[in-house]
Parts: C-alpha cells; sequence; structure tokens
C-alpha cells in the first residue's frame, strides 16, 4: 500500500505543477545594455490558439500557453485568434521608450495590450491593415506598437492575431535609436528594390508598345506587369494606396500577388505550350487560369481563409509545373525562347520560395534572401538579354522587309502569267465552241436512234463535261471585258434550292458521301440570277464532293436574314481542307489546293476564280473558312431585295402569281416544315450486299421501279436505312462487320425502320437459318442463286401485303378483315398510337408543325415523313389532316358543338377550308354529316 501510495503523491505532484505552469507568466526578457538592439523575442514568448475566436484578455489570461519553440512563427490560414503573451523587463538606466515590431506587412489585424506597472491594468491598443499611422507610400511597413518601459520596470504583454491569412513572420523589440536606424536602412532597401522594379515595367512598355512587336515579349510584357503589382500586394503597399476601406485593401493586396498564375499561365501557354507540347498541357495551363480567376472572385465575393488557401496552393503547385515544364523542354531538347525563358523561370522560382515558407514545407531561414536575390536577378538577367531581344527583332524585320519585297515581286509576275493563261484560254474556248456544236448535235441523233448503245451515257458525259469547261471560260472572258450583268427574277428561292441541290443527291450516294440540305424556311420569295446563281451553287457543291472522301459529309445549308435582305448560303464539307497560307489564294485563277497526288479527279483551277467574279457582280460577298484535314466551309452572302435588283430585273418565265395564289390560299393550314414540303415520291430499295457484282445485278433489275440505295454491308446498311428509311431492303446474309442476322435484328426493333419489309439473300438452305431468320423478323427468303422473275415476285407480293397495312393505319377504327390478314408490327402499332396521341394533345393548335411533332416522335422530319409515307399511303399533311377530320367527324356525330366551334377545336382556321376538305373526304358538308349522324 505504500509504494501504491507513493506513485499517486507523485502523480498529484506533478499534475499540480503542470497545472501552475500553465497560468504563471513566461519567463521574462530582460532588455539589457549588453544585448543589441533590435532582439528577435519569438524564442522567448508563449503562444495560445483560440479557435472560438470569441474570448477576451481577462479569459485569455487563464488559458494554458504553449512556449514557442523558433525564432520564427508560422500562423496558418484559419479564421482562429493567436494570441502571444512575453514580460518586459527593463535593465537598462537610461532607456525608457520602445517600439515592438511584427516582421509582416500583410497582417490583417493586430491588438496590442501591455500592462502598468502592477501588471493588474491593461492598456488596449489596435492597429488594422489600414489606419492613420500608415503611410501612403511604395514602402513597405510592418504593424509597430510604440509603448513605455521605465529602467527597472516590469510589464506584461498580450498580442492578439486576428487574420485569415497564414502568416511567417518574427517579433522584435526595437529601442528609439535602433528603430529609426531600421527604418533608414529599410527606406534604402526598398527604394532600391522599387527602382529596379519601376525601371523594368517602364522599360518593357515601352519596348512592348512602341518598339518589339514580338508577341513573346508582349506576354512576358505584360507577366512583367502582374508580377510588379503582385510585388506591391505582397509588401500590403497597393491596397492601401488604392483604398482606406481595411475589407477593400486586403482584397486588393490578394488580387494582386494571386493573380501573378494568371501572367505566367499564359506566356507558357503562347510560347511554349500550344506549339511543343501535347494538348493536354494546354488544357491544364487552361485550368490554372480559369481557377485563379475562379479564386479571385471567390475572395472579392466571401473573404474566407479557404479561399486565400487555395489560392497559395495555386501559386505553389502552378510553379512547380511550369518549372517542371521548361525543365522537360532542356531535357528533350525542344526549343524554348530561352531570353525570356530563364528570368521567367528565376522569377518563377523566387515567387515560389515567398510563398512555399507559408506552408511549413522549408523553414530555411535565408529563404528570403535567395527568393530576394533571385528577385533581382530577374531583373538583371533580363536587361542583359535586352541586346540580344533587339537584334532578334532587326534580324526579324529585315527577314520580313525581304519576303515582303520578293513576295510583291512574285505577284507581279503570277499576275502576268494569269493574264497570258486567261487570254490564251479565252480565245482558244471559242475556238473548240465550233467543232463542239457539231459533235453534240449528230450525237444527239445517233443516241435517239440507239438508245441502248452502252458507251452513250459515257460519251454524253463527257461532252457536258467539256461544255461547262468552256462556258466557263466565256464566262471569265466576259467577266473582264464587263460585258456580264445580273438577269435578275423574282423566284421561290426555297424550291429552287432544292431543285438544284436534289442533283447532287445521287453523287453523294455512288461516293458514299453523307449529303445534308437545310433550308431556314419553308417558302421565301425573293430577287436573284438563277444562271449565275447556279453557276455559284454548283461549283461550290462539285468542289466540296471532290475533296470529301468517302464517309465524309457535305452540307448545304441557306438562311435568310431579312433585316438586311440578305440570302446566306453555306456550303460544308469534311473534306482534306486547306493550308492556311493557301487560303488568300484559292480565288486566284488556275491554283490548285490540292497537288496532282492528292486530287481524286481533274480539275482546271477556274471554277472558284469564277465563282469569286460571279458573287462579285450579284453585289455579294463570298469568304472561307478551312483546317487542314478537318474541312472547309464558303459562305456567300447575295442580296434578294427589290431596292438592290429594281434596275436589273427581267420578265419572270416562272408563273410565279399564279404559284403565289395557290400558296397563299392553301396557307390555313400551316405546317411550316422543310421537310414536309420536299417529299419525293421515289420508291427506295435499299441492296446490302458486300458482293459488287450482286448489288449490280439486283440493281439492274430493279432500277426502273425504284431508286436503288446500295450499302456495302451490314453496318453501313442500318446507317443508310435510318437516314433514307427504304420502302424495301434486300440484304445478304454472310458479311463482314455486321451479319444479315443482326442487320435485320436492329431494324426491326427500330421505331425508325420497323415497318420496313426485308428479304434476306443467304446461300444457306438449311431450316434452321431460314428459321432463325424469321424469327428476327425478316419478311421473306431467297435462297442463292435466285430467280431474278422470283425475286421481283416477292418484292411485289411484300409491297401488297404493305399497300393493306397502310389501308389499316389510316383509319382509327381498325378494320378486324385487314388486321387478320396482314401481320402487325407492334412497334409500328405503337409509333402510330404515339403520333396520334401528339397531334391528339395539339389538337386545337393550328400552328403545329411538322418539325414540332418530328421532334415528339424522336425523328428528324424525312424520317418521319417516309416513316408515315410507308405506313399509311399519306404525307405527314395529310395524314394530320385526315385524323383532324375524324375528330371533328367524331365530334359533329356527338353534337358536340356547332360547325364553327368543332373546327377551330379540331385546328382548321379557316371555315371555309374545313368545309372543303371535310366534303371531299366524307362526300357531304360538315352540317349535312351533323344531320345525317344525328338521325
Amino acid at each position: 500500500m505504500t509504494m501504491k501510495t507513493n506513485k499517486l503523491c507523485f502523480k498529484l505532484i506533478l499534475f499540480l505543477l503542470c497545472q501552475i505552469g500553465y497560468v504563471v507568466y513566461a519567463q521574462e526578457i530582460n532588455l539589457q545594455s549588453t544585448q543589441k538592439f533590435p532582439i528577435n523575442i519569438s524564442t522567448s514568448v508563449e503562444v495560445f490558439r483560440d479557435s472560438s475566436a470569441k474570448l477576451t484578455l481577462e479569459q485569455v489570461k487563464q488559458k494554458p500557453f504553449l512556449k514557442s519553440p523558433k525564432d520564427h512563427f508560422i500562423f496558418p490560414y484559419s479564421d482562429d485568434v493567436f494570441w502571444v503573451r512575453f514580460t518586459l523587463k527593463n535593465n537598462l538606466p537610461t532607456n525608457k521608450n520602445w517600439f515592438f515590431v511584427w516582421s509582416n506587412p500583410l497582417v490583417e489585424q493586430l491588438d496590442f495590450y501591455i500592462s502598468d506597472s502592477t501588471q493588474k491594468n491593461f492598456s488596449h491598443t489596435q492597429q488594422k491593415l489600414i489606419t492613420s499611422k500608415r503611410d501612403k507610400a511604395l514602402i513597405d511597413q510592418d504593424p509597430r506598437f510604440p509603448f513605455e518601459l521605465n529602467p527597472h520596470q516590469t510589464k506584461i504583454v498580450y498580442v492578439k492575431l486576428s487574420s485569415k491569412r497564414g502568416h511567417y513572420c518574427s517579433l522584435y523589440i526595437h529601442t528609439n535609436d535602433s528603430f529609426y536606424q531600421t527604418r533608414i536602412n529599410d527606406y534604402s532597401r526598398q527604394s532600391f528594390s522599387n527602382g529596379l522594379v519601376f525601371f523594368r515595367l517602364f522599360l518593357v512598355l515601352i519596348l512592348s508598345i512602341f518598339i518589339i512587336r514580338d508577341i513573346a515579349f508582349k506576354l512576358y510584357s505584360f507577366h512583367t506587369v502582374l508580377k510588379t503589382l503582385a510585388y506591391w500586394g505582397l509588401m500590403n503597399i497597393l491596397g492601401p494606396i488604392i483604398s482606406d476601406n481595411p475589407d477593400i485593401a486586403k482584397k486588393i493586396d490578394f488580387i494582386c500577388y494571386n493573380s501573378i498564375t494568371m501572367g505566367s499561365a499564359l506566356f507558357i501557354l503562347f510560347t511554349l505550350a500550344r506549339k511543343k507540347l501535347p494538348i493536354w498541357h494546354t488544357y491544364i495551363i487552361y485550368s490554372v487560369i480559369f481557377f485563379t480567376l475562379f479564386v479571385d472572385t471567390m475572395v472579392c465575393i466571401t473573404y474566407q481563409w479557404y479561399w486565400l488557401k487555395a489560392g497559395l496552393y495555386t501559386i505553389i503547385l502552378s510553379s512547380l509545373y511550369f518549372i517542371g515544364l521548361y525543365a522537360y523542354c532542356i531535357i528533350k531538347q525542344i526549343p524554348i525562347s530561352k531570353y525570356y525563358a530563364i528570368p521567367f523561370i528565376l522569377g518563377l522560382i523566387s515567387y515560389f520560395l515567398i510563398n512555399v515558407r507559408l506552408l511549413g514545407w522549408i523553414e530555411f531561414k535565408p529563404l528570403f534572401d535567395i527568393a530576394t536575390l533571385l528577385f533581382v536577378a530577374e531583373i538583371f538577367v533580363f536587361v542583359f538579354f535586352l541586346g540580344r531581344i533587339f537584334k532578334v527583332e532587326e534580324r526579324n524585320k529585315l527577314i520580313a522587309e525581304q519576303k515582303l519585297t520578293f513576295n510583291i515581286e512574285q505577284n507581279n509576275r503570277l499576275k502576268e502569267l494569269d493574264n497570258l493563261k486567261t487570254t490564251f484560254f479565252t480565245n482558244i474556248s471559242h475556238e473548240l465552241r465550233t467543232p463542239l456544236t457539231l459533235i453534240t448535235g449528230p450525237f444527239q441523233q445517233l443516241a435517239e436512234k440507239y438508245p441502248s448503245e452502252r458507251l452513250i451515257p459515257l460519251i454524253q458525259r463527257n461532252t457536258d463535261r467539256l461544255l461547262t469547261l468552256i462556258n466557263q471560260l466565256l464566262d471569265i472572258s466576259k467577266l473582264e471585258a464587263g460585258q456580264m450583268r445580273p438577269e435578275i427574277s423574282e423566284q421561290n428561292i426555297t424550291k429552287y434550292f432544292r431543285t438544284l441541290t436534289s442533283s447532287f443527291t445521287s453523287l453523294a450516294e455512288s461516293r458514299g458521301i453523307k449529303f445534308e440540305i437545310e433550308f431556314d424556311k419553308k417558302d421565301t420569295y425573293g430577287y436573284i440570277d438563277k444562271d449565275k446563281t447556279d453557276k455559284i451553287i454548283t461549283n461550290l457543291l462539285s468542289n466540296a464532293f471532290k475533296f470529301t472522301p468517302i464517309d465524309g459529309s457535305v452540307k448545304i445549308s441557306t438562311k435568310f436574314d431579312t433585316s438586311e435582305q440578305l440570302m446566306i448560303v453555306e456550303v460544308s464539307d469534311t473534306g482534306i481542307g486547306i493550308e492556311p497560307e493557301k487560303l488568300s489564294k484559292i480565288f486566284d485563277r488556275f491554283f490548285q489546293v490540292d497537288d496532282s497526288h492528292n486530287r481524286r479527279f481533274e480539275g482546271t483551277g477556274i471554277g472558284l476564280a469564277l465563282v469569286k467574279e460571279l458573287v462579285e457582280v450579284l453585289k455579294g460577298q463570298i469568304t472561307v473558312k478551312s483546317q487542314k484535314n478537318i474541312g472547309t466551309t464558303f459562305t456567300t452572302k447575295l442580296p434578294i431585295d427589290f431596292a438592290t435588283w429594281k434596275e436589273y430585273i427581267i420578265e419572270n418565265a416562272d408563273n410565279l402569281i399564279s404559284e403565289k395564289t395557290n400558296f397563299t390560299n392553301n396557307n390555313s393550314e400551316k405546317i411550316n416544315s422543310a421537310g414536309g414540303t420536299c417529299i419525293e415520291n421515289d420508291n427506295i430499295l435499299l441492296v446490302v450486299d458486300d458482293n459488287e457484282d450482286i448489288r449490280t445485278y439486283i440493281r439492274s433489275i430493279f432500277e426502273k421501279e425504284y431508286k436503288i440505295v446500295e450499302a456495302v454491308n451490314g453496318k453501313d446498311g442500318v446507317e443508310k436505312a435510318r437516314t433514307q428509311i427504304p420502302d424495301i431492303i434486300i440484304s445478304d446474309l454472310m458479311m463482314p462487320e455486321m451479319d444479315g442476322f443482326e442487320f435485320c435484328k436492329i431494324l426491326k426493333a427500330d421505331e425508325k425502320t420497323s415497318h420496313i419489309p426485308i428479304v434476306m439473300l443467304t446461300a444457306k438452305a438449311n431450316v434452321e437459318s431460314r428459321i432463325e431468320g424469321f424469327q428476327l423478323g425478316a419478311d421473306d427468303y431467297l435462297t442463292k442463286p435466285f430467280n431474278s422473275h422470283e425475286m421481283q415476285a416477292r418484292v411485289k407480293n411484300l409491297l401488297v401485303i404493305r399497300e393493306k397495312l397502310k389501308k389499316y393505319y389510316q383509319q382509327s377504327e381498325k378494320t378486324e378483315v385487314i388486321e387478320a390478314e396482314i401481320k402487325i408490327n407492334l412497334i409500328d402499332e405503337r409509333f402510330i398510337q404515339k403520333v396520334r396521341e401528339t397531334i391528339d394533345a395539339n389538337l386545337a393548335n393550328s400552328q403545329f408543325s411538322i418539325e414540332q411533332l418530328a421532334d415528339e416522335v424522336s425523328l428528324s422530319t424525312t424520317q418521319l415523313r417516309r416513316k408515315i409515307k410507308a405506313l399509311s399511303n399519306l404525307t405527314i399533311v395529310e395524314f394530320i389532316r385526315l385524323y383532324r377530320l375524324e375528330k371533328a367527324a367524331h365530334l359533329l356525330s356527338q353534337n358536340a358543338g356547332n360547325v364553327s366551334e368543332i373546327a377551330f377545336n379540331v385546328g382548321f382556321d379557316s371555315l371555309s377550308y374545313f368545309a372543303k376538305v371535310f366534303q371531299e373526304t366524307y362526300g357531304v358538308l360538315p352540317s349535312d354529316y351533323r344531320s345525317v349522324t344525328v338521325k
């Protein structure tokens, strides 16, 4: 028991001693004559962290303080308040005036408490970032507190730090003499630093604005401006100069020293990353820029410690990343602009060292001195390199002048040569036109006499081609002679473009190129020169197809700027593109964009030149944008208003008055859709086979009755089936990439294509394969070798069934007889039901358009048109109208209102038009229909 009692007493005494140690004051700091002032008292003070940030001095006195082990403090980024406590005893016989200095100018608020001689009462002095004592000068000023401490007197001091920023600092005690001597030294040192900063800033701004045009120098100048602001922000100089409000001043300081990251990123981005490093480096640098801007914005909105710390991490990590980039370039021997890179790297390292110590990663005492030395070295190295930069700039100017002189001479030679070429070809084209006329006349007679001769189309194509080339040369001759005059007539421009572009559809299919046509409005009337517009659009489209590879795409879109009365036509492709240095020459005559081994077929080099001059004749503009191996876009703007062309209008051969009258009369039923008016009556047959001979053979069987679309395998067939929506498909079974089974399965499960009959061809004659094909949705099966007459009969039978299906879907009330005769596809049934429900939801909306209907059922207008046509043998307009009439008939039979109300309720704005179409459909007027059904 004695041993246990002794241990317990020992622990109790140790605990009491520890508690006593918490409340007793730190060991006194004796100020003696043997000391050299100022003295660093950081190791002789105690620190307490107030996490509540609400404790008063009286409460803090009772709290446990911890002794500082180092000659400096690193206070973290937080909302906490830190208290520093120490005791001073003056052993000097004469000095009584002293200064306490906090060696960090970025502190937000300090409260200084010093006791009287009794050590019981405390006087309080508060110093914020901006005070009346803070001079508005380009010199940093550490917070300082003057106080009196008489000889042989002892006082207790508390210092309260309230700051969201992280701080690296030390505490110093000065005598009067040492304080003012230190201030003189600070003024001398910072005057030298500010002199260097001003000199560099002035130098780079003058040179970049008036002398040096190099983009790298301009970016370095911008970086220098941000670096200067960062220097003044770190010294708490710029904020107090701009604003007397402490809250605004501290935000200004932060933005100044944080935004240097953005300047560094921009310099790296435009001088190194975009040309010489992988693309992901560019994305990283953009991320640094955006995050820096984001942090700056958040600090302005809500000044919180975590945003301040985020800015610090951005500075440190981005500096490491940028330094690493230059190290990588040096190792890989990637060229860098060394006259800018060396001072830039020195500045990065300097700024990195200044900021990294706030995280406590590096606490090496001379760190700030090293950073300062690198800062000064950066300025001197840059000035030293200015001579080299001037020499490079002069050399570049000399080279540019030589190139300009050479280009002028070369252009003059090319112009002379161009004139010679034009004169020669213009003259010879006139001579060629006579014999060509004598060739084409007799040839037409032979073509009529021997229509089955296979060589006829070949000869016809090439004579047409030759005539086109000669006409182009003659057009150029007229343009040069100033004899070409616009011949303007009023046209339905939308209809005109549909006709013009439709001739390129088969060309696109034969070359495996996706051809998109996009119109801005349903019908637009304007004044154009059809002949010249034909030549412009045809040349642009021909050029697009010429340089677009298989599986590429060509698109033409037409828009109308009503405010400026302009027609805007864009022709774009995904072809080989044009190199930037060649863009300015593409409208020159005989200039070939592609070299001989790239061209897929011959070209003269006069097409685009002709286009350019024709556009100018039509008072328009043409521009081109292109990227190598990505594609090219030509944009043509042509005026179409009466005021522009009133002097050039000729008699219009098209009976537009009648056309416009019909258009107006039918406008009561508004279905505003380009796709709804562009209805093709051609039946489409899709042939899917990897064997070209089989495809050719099938084409020969059906080409008189169908528009034939070919696909080389199942994958290609799916894409073309979805875009073309054919009436029937003949597909092989065994194909690469995707076989016939998978092809059939995909189409029958797709709402867009589920209705299309599929005839499967295969050499596999076993029952199992046939059963599998039928289970996957194939409508018929033919084995190879097949008889052409049998294939025609099978296709005809499928279309007969399809006609019955169309009758089935034309009516709301289903006929059980028809339903029993045909095989109803549940996907098609759901689709039609979905379409009817959509129309029903918009029944009273007379403005309900085809585009809206297509969007609701998730199809394009073309896909919707062909799907509805295939299922019901009606156009979309007819389908909607028939459904509305059926609803009207039902309402009339139910006596659900008068005729006018019912007409409006089912979406007819015009009562006369409603009566007309109702009578056409049901054989009686709506009022009579009501009388009959009610009876």
